[in-house]
């Protein structure tokens, strides 16, 4: 008997079927991580997010829907795209863009007939059972380095049927799981999901209501009542990310504010400040859309510095990097 029959056998012999059939949209994995949760990790992308950060690294995640990613340094020219295309003008003769997405409807035609994989799709229904078929072979390595299962996105709770399926499956299995989210969902939603895993990384965007709603398009309200509640009313091990966004967020006043939050809930020890990335624009240009960030510069060292400082001050441990 293969080790995939075996897999397949423990999964069926462990997890109610119909949970074991709940779908979801996935739109990668990423295997052998050392951040984001203890030990070696595996992190499972998920598609949909219910708030619209101009920041956001991974855009492509933003829909649940999926996306049609080009990277014009593959592109073989051969024009096989524009052969299968049903919507005329689709393609453009244009290496740098290809697709006209005004008029584009995602049907995936060009993506299969694509030579140099220039083109490619971002975004698989997957049921809880493919995905656990997929993680198993790496319990071993989890159970080695104390390691496990992260799932990020887009945010993990805008599926949240999916998300408890997956959740509630690695837990049954003897998997850690981690899940990062922003928190905005009805409260009744984020404390089921929240007793199923073992770390929540929550993130704080801003602790001023006018400039998150003009940040992320949300309020802040239900995200800081919601982390409120789960600190007080769960047992899950809870850490902070704060996504350092020049100009935005990085100053001061704003850090000694979230600092003064947190500690406050008499839960939380340990925050991570993380640096601005600017390595995201190609992840914009790959969907077609311009970065409004592409110009802002990561902090500098002695900026962050002065930052993690102010939040040491109020007895929390801080880390740069998300590396610990």
């Amino acid at each position: 008997m293969t080790k995939k029959n075996n897999f397949s056998i423990l999964i069926k012999n462990n997890i109610n079927n119909s949970i074991l059939k709940t779908k979801g949209s996935i739109s990668n994995y990423q295997d052998f991580v050392v951040h984001d949760g203890p030990g070696l990790r595996l992190l499972i992308f998920l598609k949909g997010c219910p708030l619209r950060c101009g920041w956001c690294q991974n855009p492509q995640n933003l829909s649940l829907q999926p996306e049609i990613e080009y990277h014009p340094m593959l592109c073989l020219e051969c024009f096989k795209c524009s052969e299968i295309c049903p919507i005329p003008g689709t393609i453009i003769n244009d290496k740098e863009k290809r697709i006209n997405r005004e008029i584009c409807n995602k049907c995936m035609k060009c993506v299969d007939v694509c030579l140099g994989k220039a083109l490619t799709r971002t975004g698989e229904i997957k049921t809880v059972e493919d995905v656990l078929e997929y993680v198993l072979p790496y319990k071993t390595f989890f159970d080695q380095s104390g390691g496990g299962v992260t799932l990020s996105g887009g945010d993990p709770i805008f599926q949240p049927d999916f998300t408890l399926g997956l959740l509630s499956s690695f837990k049954e299995l003897g998997i850690n799981t981690t899940m990062e989210t922003c928190g905005y969902i009805k409260y009744e939603i984020l404390k089921r999901l929240v007793e199923e895993t073992d770390l929540i990384i929550f993130d704080i965007k801003h602790m001023n209501e006018q400039r998150h709603i003009e940040g992320t398009g949300k309020s802040n309200k239900l995200i800081l009542e919601n982390l409120k509640k789960i600190c007080n009313e769960t047992n899950t091990e809870i850490e902070i990310h704060i996504p350092l966004i020049s100009g935005y967020n990085d100053n001061e006043e704003n850090i000694r504010k979230t600092a003064e939050f947190i500690s406050s809930l008499n839960k939380i020890t340990k925050v991570d400040l993380l640096p601005f990335n600017e390595l995201a624009s190609g992840s914009y240009k790959a969907i077609g859309l311009e970065w409004k960030y592409s110009k802002n510069k990561k902090q500098t060292e002695e900026q962050l510095n002065k930052l993690k400082k102010i939040v040491e001050s109020f007895a929390l441990d801080v880390n740069i990097g998300g590396l610990r």
